[in-house]
């Protein structure tokens, strides 16, 4: 439990190191990494895109590390989906990311011409309704415990 207390603790820091700073100065960050924005696109809402793909990531994998710390329990299944719908939110803002960068947004033909769009939208709908499962294990799974607990 000490090393996931160090990475929960690492990640807060992360958070504050790119919300705080990076959100505050976007324009400075974006010519830091010298990002090119396709015409038409805004650096601050690239920047943003950025550090929510990297924070959702990493709250992905925190959320599966203490699914298999939970095994066993009703609620591994719940924090398994909560970090799968997290994983499937960051890749619908992978494509509008991939959008801004390259300004090609028919990137699947068989969606049409906002594919892009389509694409961010299945994939934020799925990882919401696999977030909303993951609370609802988490709910049923409280219902059980203290059903159990009245039993005994």
């Amino acid at each position: 439990m000490s090393k996931l207390k160090s990475i929960i603790v690492s990640v807060i820091i992360l958070d504050l190191i790119l919300v705080f700073p990076v959100m505050l100065s976007y324009k400075k960050v974006g010519e830091w990494f010298k990002v090119r924005v396709a015409q038409g696109g805004s650096p601050e809402v690239f920047v943003t895109l950025l550090v929510e793909i990297t924070l959702l990531t990493v709250t992905a994998i925190i959320s599966y590390m203490v699914s298999r710390i939970l095994k066993g329990t009703p609620f591994q299944s719940a924090l398994y989906l909560i970090g799968w719908g997290v994983f499937f939110y960051g890749i619908g803002d992978v494509h509008i990311l991939a959008w801004m960068y390259t300004g090609v947004e028919s990137v699947y033909p068989s969606l049409g011409p906002a594919s892009s769009s389509i694409a961010h939208a299945l994939g934020v709908g799925l990882g919401f309704i696999l977030v909303i499962l993951g609370l609802y294990k988490i709910a049923s799974a409280r219902k059980n415990l203290v059903s159990n607990e009245q039993i005994n």
